[in-house]
């Protein structure tokens, strides 16, 4: 992966973890599915960035919900991305 492809990731977690954290009802998986989507990213690449952003601890699923919340680590970690 090349550090302009890292820089890019970067700014796509750190937008999505500014987003969960806009609203105390997080950001519905729909909505940021179609945002990507917008852009280019398939199901597939949604997923994998989302899983890996619950996996380092930066947002939480609602699975019943459908939707994602920001955590302390991700709101600390997206106030350190650039």
């Amino acid at each position: 992966m090349t550090n302009q492809q890292i820089k890019a990731l970067q700014s796509i977690g750190k937008g999505i973890i500014e987003s969960a954290n806009l609203s105390s009802t997080g950001a519905p998986s729909g909505v940021i599915y179609s945002a990507l989507m917008g852009h280019g990213a398939s199901l597939s690449q949604f997923q994998s960035i989302m899983d890996t952003l619950v996996k380092h601890g930066f947002l939480n699923h609602d699975a019943d919900c459908h939707t994602y919340h920001a955590t302390n680590d991700g709101i600390a970690w997206a106030n350190r991305i650039q």
